[in-house]
C-alpha cells in the first residue's frame, strides 16, 4: 500500500477540533510540532488511497481560517512497521472484505465506502497537480511531440511496427486528453481551455511534422502499416474506448502520465502521423480517410476517460461547484455522443464498419 505524510498546518487554537476530525476518520498515527506565531504543524500517516473524505472534512473545517494548509507528502516507508491495533485484531479476524489487519491511520472511513467512489484512488488534488502539469503546451510538450511525429513517420513509411511503438512511447499525448476529461468531471473551465489548447497545439504539431516528411519522402500508400489506417472501423473505435477508460483508471491509481501514455498515444499519434504523410504525398483520399481515424479516436478517447473519472467519483469538493460540474458533464457527455453517433453513421454507410482491404 503506498502511503503520504499529510502536513496540516493551522492555528493552534483549532488543534482539539483537528483531533476530533482525525478520531472521525481514524487517523491514529501523527503528531504535532509548534511553529511559532501561534500556530501548529500536525504530520499524520494515511494511506495514498481513500483519503478523500479526510481531507474534505479538513478542508471544510478550516478553509476560513487564516494560515491554514494542506500539503501531501510521498512516505516510501516507515520503521517500525506500522502494526494493527489490539482492540481492533478480533474484528480484523472477522473481516472477510479486505482490509487486513490495517491500523486505522490506514483504514478508510465506514462513510467513504462507495459513496464517493474514491476508496480506490489517489485524491483528486493530487490528480490536479499531476494533469495540469502535464496539460500544458510548453516548449518541452511540443518538442516532444514533433520528436515522436517524426519516429512514427519514419516507422510507418518503413512498414516497421516496432518504429512506431517507439513513437507512442515518447509521445506526451495523453496529458491534455486526459486533462480534458478530468476537467470536465470537475467543471474546471481553467484546466480545461489549457488542456484544450494543448490538444490542440500537439494535433497541429505532429500533423505538420508528418506534413513534411510526406513532402520529402517517398510514401507507399500500400505498406501494411499506412494502409491499415486509412479507414475508421469499430474496431478502432473500440480500441480507443479502451485506451482512454484505461488511461483514466491508471492516472487515478497514482500511475502517472509517463507510464500510462502510450494506451493514448496508440490511439492518436499513428493515425495522425499516417493522415500527413498521405496528404503531404497527394493522397487526398486516402488522407481523408486517416484524418477521420484521427477525429474517431478523439472522441473516444475523450468520452471514455470522462465516463472512466466519473465512474471513480471524481467530484468537486465544494457544493457550489456542483451545478458547473454538472453542466459541463451533461454538455461534454451530449457533444462527445452526438459525435460519436456521427461517425458510426458514417463508418456504417460509408464502407459498412469493414477494415480497409488492399484488394479494394
Amino acid at each position: 500500500m503506498s502511503l503520504r505524510i499529510l502536513q496540516v498546518l493551522l492555528p493552534e487554537d483549532d488543534l482539539d477540533r483537528l483531533q476530533e476530525i482525525f478520531d472521525e476518520h481514524g487517523v491514529s498515527h501523527h503528531w504535532c510540532a509548534p511553529l511559532g506565531d501561534a500556530r501548529i504543524r500536525t504530520d499524520a500517516i494515511i494511506a495514498a488511497e481513500g483519503n478523500e473524505p479526510l481531507l474534505d472534512a479538513l478542508e471544510e473545517a478550516f478553509q476560513d481560517r487564516e494560515g491554514f494548509r494542506l500539503l501531501f507528502l510521498p512516505l516510501h516507508a516507515t520503521v517500525p512497521r506500522l502494526e494493527p491495533d489490539e482492540d481492533e485484531e478480533e474484528e480484523d479476524e472477522g473481516d472477510l472484505g479486505g482490509k487486513g489487519g490495517l491500523p486505522a491511520s490506514m483504514r478508510e472511513p465506514e462513510e467513504a465506502v462507495g459513496s464517493k467512489g474514491s476508496r480506490s484512488r489517489i485524491n483528486r488534488e493530487e490528480l490536479y497537480i499531476e494533469l495540469d502539469k502535464s496539460s500544458r503546451a510548453t516548449p518541452y510538450y511540443l518538442i516532444m511531440v514533433a520528436l515522436s511525429a517524426v519516429v512514427a513517420s519514419a516507422g510507418l513509411v518503413l512498414n516497421d511496427g516496432a518504429v512506431i511503438i517507439g513513437a507512442m512511447v515518447i509521445a506526451p499525448l495523453i496529458g491534455p486528453s486526459l486533462g480534458l476529461s478530468f476537467a470536465t468531471t470537475l467543471g474546471d473551465l481553467q484546466l480545461g481551455r489549457a488542456a484544450l489548447l494543448a490538444s490542440a497545439a500537439g494535433v497541429a504539431t505532429a500533423f505538420t511534422v508528418a506534413l513534411l516528411a510526406g513532402i520529402v519522402l517517398d510514401v507507399d500508400p500500400m505498406v501494411d502499416q499506412i494502409f491499415g489506417r486509412t479507414r475508421l472501423t469499430y474496431e478502432h473505435m473500440a480500441l480507443a474506448l479502451a485506451a482512454g477508460a484505461a488511461g483514466a483508471i491508471a492516472m487515478a491509481q497514482g500511475a502517472g502520465v509517463g507510464l500510462v501514455g502510450v494506451m493514448v498515444a496508440v490511439a492518436l499519434l499513428p493515425p495522425l502521423a499516417n493522415a500527413g504523410l498521405l496528404i503531404g504525398e497527394g493522397h487526398w483520399d486516402l488522407g481523408g480517410g486517416a484524418l477521420l481515424l484521427v477525429a474517431g479516436n478523439v472522441v473516444c478517447v475523450n468520452l471514455a476517460a470522462t465516463v472512466a473519472f466519473l465512474v471513480q467519483g471524481i467530484r468537486p469538493n465544494s457544493w457550489w461547484e456542483e451545478g458547473r460540474r454538472q453542466k459541463a458533464v451533461w454538455t461534454a457527455a451530449v457533444l462527445w455522443s452526438l459525435l460519436l453517433l456521427g461517425l458510426i453513421f458514417v463508418v456504417w454507410f460509408a464502407w459498412g464498419g469493414e477494415a480497409p482491404n488492399l484488394s479494394d
